[in-house]
C-alpha cells in the first residue's frame, strides 16, 4: 500500500508501461491530502471515482468513514483511480449475498487459503470463477501463451487485449474483483525446474495445461505433497477430481502411468477415449490442420467447466473428504432428445 507520495512516484515513473500493468495498486491518504491527490489525478490523465457512499450503504454497520478509512484504488491501464471500502468491510460486502451456501466463517477459513491454475483456457475461467466466488486468499497463475483473435470465441476478453499475455488478462479482471486479492504470475509457464516453486504453499491445484509430460510430472509432484487437484475439460463435462490429500490415489486414476509410449493411449484412456467425444467434436478433430487451426472449444463448455472446477474448489478447500472422481456430467445426455 502507498501513501500519496509513493503513489505519485509510481506514476511518473512506472515500473511496467500502464499499457502492460495489471497489478492494481493501493493507495491510502488523509483528508488533507484529498485536493492535491486528486490535483495530481487531472493534471496526468487519471480519471477520479468516488462510489463510497453506494458501497457504505451495504455495511451492516455505520462506520466512521474519514478520509484515512477508504482506499484508492489504482488500475494502470484504465488510467483510473477508485474509491474503496477498505479489505475486510469490502469482503464482508462483496461476499454477503453467498450466504449462507457458504458461511461468515468459512468464507474467514477460504481468505487464508491458495490456489495455483496452470493453463489459463478453460484455467482462466476457472480463476476468475474461484476469485469472484472468494474460495481463496492467494491465487497464482501459470501460462505462456498470448491472446488471439481465435480465443474470443470462449474466453472473456477482447479483441483490444490482443498480443498480450493470457496471465495479464487474467489478473487484470481479478484485480476488478478483488483488488486486494494476492496474485501470482508465472508468465513463461509452469517447466520441471520451476514447479515445486510453483506448488509451494499451494491448498488446491487446478491443472488445464495441454502439454501431456507437464500433466503427469505435476501431479507427480501434488501426489507427493498430498495436494489435491482438480481438472475440468470443455467437452461434455469432463471432469477428474484427484483428492491426493485423503487418498493414496494413482496418478490419473492409474490409467495413464508414464509420460512415453502407452502414456498417450491411457491418458486417452483416462479422458475418456475417442467415443467419448461428441459427434460434432469427432468431426471437427479430424479436420484439424487441413481447414482448422484448433481442437473444438466454445464459450459455455469453457464456463461449465470453470464452475464445475469452482465447485469442487470450494468444498476442498472447506476440508470436505471428497472421494475420487473420473467422468463426464454431460448437460447433453441429461437433456436429450
Amino acid at each position: 500500500m502507498l501513501d500519496l507520495a509513493g503513489f505519485m512516484d509510481a506514476v511518473k515513473a512506472p515500473s511496467v508501461p500502464p499499457e502492460l500493468a495489471w497489478r492494481s495498486t493501493v493507495v491510502r491518504i488523509d483528508a488533507a491530502e484529498r485536493e492535491p491527490f486528486e490535483t495530481f489525478c487531472r493534471t496526468t490523465g487519471i480519471a477520479v471515482t468516488d462510489t463510497l457512499h453506494r458501497q457504505l450503504n451495504e455495511l451492516p454497520t455505520t462506520r466512521n468513514a474519514d478520509e484515512s478509512y477508504a482506499r484508492w484504488i489504482y488500475l494502470p491501464w484504465r488510467r483510473r483511480v477508485f474509491r474503496l471500502l477498505p479489505p475486510d468491510d469490502y469482503a464482508d460486502v462483496v461476499t454477503d449475498r453467498n450466504r449462507d451456501k457458504v458461511t461468515r466463517e468459512e468464507q474467514r477459513l477460504l481468505r487464508s487459503k491458495s490456489v495455483g491454475v496452470i493453463g489459463l483456457s478453460v484455467g482462466g475461467e476457472a480463476a476468475l470463477t474461484i476469485a469472484q466466488e472468494h474460495l481463496c486468499g492467494r491465487l497464482v497463475l501459470a501460462d505462456f501463451d498470448e491472446f488471439e483473435l481465435s480465443n474470443l470465441n470462449r474466453l472473456n476478453a477482447g479483441f483490444a487485449d490482443l498480443g498480450l499475455p493470457k496471465t495479464r488478462i487474467v489478473a487484470r479482471r481479478i484485480a476488478e474483483l478483488d483488488p486486494y486479492l494476492e496474485v501470482e504470475l508465472y508468465e513463461q509457464g509452469v517447466t520441471e525446474s520451476n514447479a515445486p516453486a510453483f506448488l509451494t504453499g499451494l491448498d488446491l491445484l487446478v491443472e488445464e495445461c495441454d502439454g501431456l509430460a507437464m500433466k503427469h510430472h505435476i501431479r507427480c509432484l501434488a501426489k507427493e505433497r498430498g495436494l489435491d487437484v482438480v481438472y475440468a475439460a470443455d467437452e461434455r463435462g469432463f471432469l477428474s477430481i484427484e483428492p491426493y490429500s485423503h487418498h493414496d490415489l494413482p496418478i490419473f486414476h492409474g490409467l495413464a502411468t508414464a509420460p512415453s509410449g502407452p502414456y498417450l493411449q491411457g491418458l486417452t484412456a483416462w479422458l475418456g477415449g475417442w467415443d467419448a467425444l461428441s459427434d460434432r467434436s469427432r468431426r471437427s478433430v479430424e479436420r484439424i490442420g487441413t481447414d482448422l487451426a484448433g481442437y473444438p472449444q466454445l464459450a459455455g463448455e469453457a464456463r461449465y467447466a470453470a464452475a464445475q472446477v469452482a465447485h469442487v474448489a470450494r468444498r476442498l478447500l472447506l476440508g470436505e473428504d471428497l472421494p475420487p472422481f473420473h467422468g463426464h456430467l454431460d448437460i447433453g445426455n441429461l437433456i436429450a432428445k
